[in-house]
């Protein structure tokens, strides 16, 4: 129903490109980490692709900085998304719930809230309470942009209103946005409702957003038996930097990162990933740890020949881009669990230890290693006994990844080169006049102390009142307790 229109439309992409002079063929990100041809068998795998591109440009981040735990958080105009990282590994879930639908997809394990910087504030009349949602403005703004024809008050309104975003420039100037309109849309379907100031209700409003996607986080991590001091918080989309002072505040995470390119940053993870295609086959069969030998090397034999057969699927995929066999790295894995449980990781193996009836252990003292590092040792449960449920095959062709930028520490860095000025900003209850920057112009060891507005064409960086953010050498700002 929506692969073939998609098709269609992906390969006028190439053909386009190609007539431009591109020598390269076009892939497209899949859900499961990789990208895949436009020719793919399953294109229906590219399905919310987009947000995973953020994931793993989180995980190359992370081996580049030597950071273990990280929790990437993408505000974007219509959701919040969130997904961890552990040890450097994401997790992949084969029935991912969007939108309440149980999809039959393998992705990289990413959960998502309407909370969008874009997302409808009304007022319940009955219960006089502020509501989020659930539809979004998304790229039409809010009522405060003449062009987007949208009547109702959405988060970006009221962050203009308060004096965290610059009327004059909205994506660099290209977009004017009009001040009096937010605050008269505030005013209106707000402030007076509520029997409030129009400033009042905007920093109310914005508090109870932040305040969600806080929960939301704090929920993420602490439900799956970690601290927040076990992570380093990562902020990127459009609205992160924004936002990111008010829900990372006093969780405790080790640091806090905003890269200066963060509204692009699922662009720069989507060239993170590898060229890759992955199949799968449900398999349901019990781990026959204590059967005789001959039993146990059949059951070695018959999971290596449903690999076999998962990898011709792959090789013939390759083939299709004129890439051979030789060039392409396999990996197999399984989806394991305890007999009885619901919920499997996926355990990957080396072929070169999985021969002969006694190698099974090489199963098990993987995914012990693994289930102890994403729930927890004391969780686990040998005496169940162990469920294979799923057979993996992913073939890989590496591909050249972005190096991040290196720029030296100006030892007598101050954020006043790139000072532009000032601007009232509504913290605290009052009015105060707030320096504003220009993030571009920052040198590699700068700190600006907030309250403080670092500003770039693509997003605005709001620095809390006793923060501070400095800018390090790959030109990512560390937000911390001042």
């Amino acid at each position: 129903y929506a692969a073939e229109p998609s098709r269609r439309q992906l390969a006028a992409v190439r053909e386009t490109t190609r007539e431009l002079g591109a020598r390269f063929d076009l892939r497209v990100m899949a859900s499961f980490g990789g990208t895949i041809a436009v020719d793919s068998e399953q294109l229906v795998t590219t399905l919310v692709s987009g947000p995973i591109g953020g994931c793993l440009g989180a995980r190359h981040l992370s081996e580049q900085l030597g950071i273990s735990n990280i929790v990437c958080t993408d505000v974007g105009g219509t959701s919040f998304d969130w997904a961890l990282i552990v040890d450097g590994e994401q997790q992949i879930t084969l029935d991912p719930d969007i939108a309440h639908f149980k999809l039959n997809l393998p992705m990289v394990r990413i959960d998502t809230a309407g909370a969008g910087s874009g997302m409808y504030v009304r007022v319940n009349p009955l219960s006089k309470r502020v509501e989020f949602g659930p539809d979004s403005a998304g790229s039409r703004i809010g009522v405060s942009n003449p062009q987007g024809g949208v009547s109702t008050v959405t988060v970006t309104d009221c962050g203009l209103v308060v004096g965290w975003l610059n009327p004059d420039y909205f994506l660099g100037g290209e977009l004017q946005l009009s001040l009096d309109a937010a605050r008269e849309g505030v005013r209106r379907q707000l402030a007076e409702p509520l029997g409030l100031s129009v400033e009042v209700a905007a920093a109310g409003v914005l508090e109870l957003f932040e305040s969600d996607l806080k929960h939301h986080l704090e929920t993420a991590v602490m439900g799956q038996g970690f601290e927040p001091a076990d992570f380093t918080l990562l902020s990127y989309g459009g609205g992160g930097p924004l936002h990111v002072g008010g829900f990372s505040e006093g969780l405790g995470f080790q640091d806090v990162l905003v890269p200066s390119w963060a509204a692009a940053f699922s662009a720069f993870g989507c060239v993170c990933a590898d060229y890759s295609y992955r199949f799968d086959r449900q398999i349901d069969m019990e781990l026959p740890l204590d059967a005789p030998a001959e039993e146990r090397g059949a059951f070695v034999d018959k999971l290596k020949q449903i690999w076999k057969q998962l990898e011709l699927r792959i090789v013939s995929e390759f083939a299709q881009s004129g890439v051979a066999s030789s060039a392409i790295s396999l990996t197999p894995r399984v989806r394991m669990q305890y007999t009885g449980q619901l919920n499997d990781i996926e355990v990957e193996v080396a072929l070169d230890r999985l021969a002969g009836p006694d190698s099974l252990v090489v199963l098990v003292d993987e995914f012990e290693r693994l289930y102890g590092r994403i729930y927890a040792s004391a969780a686990r449960s040998p005496e169940l006994g162990y469920f294979l449920t799923l057979a993996v095959m992913t073939g890989t062709l590496p591909v050249e990844k972005p190096v991040l930028p290196e720029e030296p520490v100006q030892p007598n860095a101050t954020p006043e080169a790139a000072r532009k000025g000032t601007r009232r900003v509504f913290t605290r209850g009052e009015w105060t006049e707030t320096p504003t920057y220009e993030m571009d112009e920052l040198a590699a060891g700068s700190q600006v102390r907030g309250p403080g507005i670092i500003e770039a064409p693509s997003t605005t960086f709001a620095v809390p009142a006793a923060s501070v953010a400095e800018l390090d050498t790959h030109r990512i700002f560390h937000l911390r307790r001042a």
